[in-house]
């Protein structure tokens, strides 16, 4: 009887090995499964990371696109501001040599209707001398019509460079 205890409670000894093997087994494929699982994680952050890098670099590249752009609309912008005033110099020139001719004129006529004495010499310089005054008062409302104009059109440029 002693013998077949003996015996049994070998036989329960080895069972209880085997079955700690098996959980050693089993641990072991379930770490492995966790190193997996890690090595999948870091690359799904890395690639991440690198979307969110390329992201951010297309981002600065399409600011400064805008840059130069902005930059370059400001330079045209003054060009024309340029242009502008050099036309607006050119336009007061001639006016001011046109003025000077009118005085020129009007200086020879009254000289010519001096000369011419009293009577209708005197009343031809008259009107002559009204018809010129009209004229440069017509011209001198057109001038002040075109700077008008030209104020407008400044304004409005201002404005849209703002915008």
């Amino acid at each position: 009887m002693l013998k077949f205890n003996n015996y049994s409670g070998n036989s329960s000894s080895s069972s209880s090995s085997s079955s700690s093997s098996s959980s050693s087994s089993s641990s072991s494929s379930s770490s492995s499964s966790s190193k997996e699982e890690e090595e999948e994680e870091e690359e799904e952050e890395e690639e991440e990371e690198e979307e969110e890098e390329e992201e951010e670099e297309e981002g600065e590249e399409g600011e400064e696109g805008e840059e130069e752009e902005e930059e370059e609309e400001e330079e045209e912008g003054e060009g024309e501001e340029e242009e502008e005033e050099e036309e607006e110099e050119e336009e007061e020139e001639e006016e001011e040599e046109e003025e000077e001719e009118e005085e020129e004129e009007e200086e020879e006529e009254e000289e010519e209707g001096e000369g011419e004495g009293e009577g209708e010499g005197e009343g031809e310089g008259e009107g002559e001398e009204e018809e010129e005054e009209e004229e440069e008062e017509e011209e001198e409302e057109e001038e002040e019509e075109e700077e008008e104009e030209e104020e407008e059109e400044e304004e409005e440029e201002e404005e849209e460079e703002e915008y």
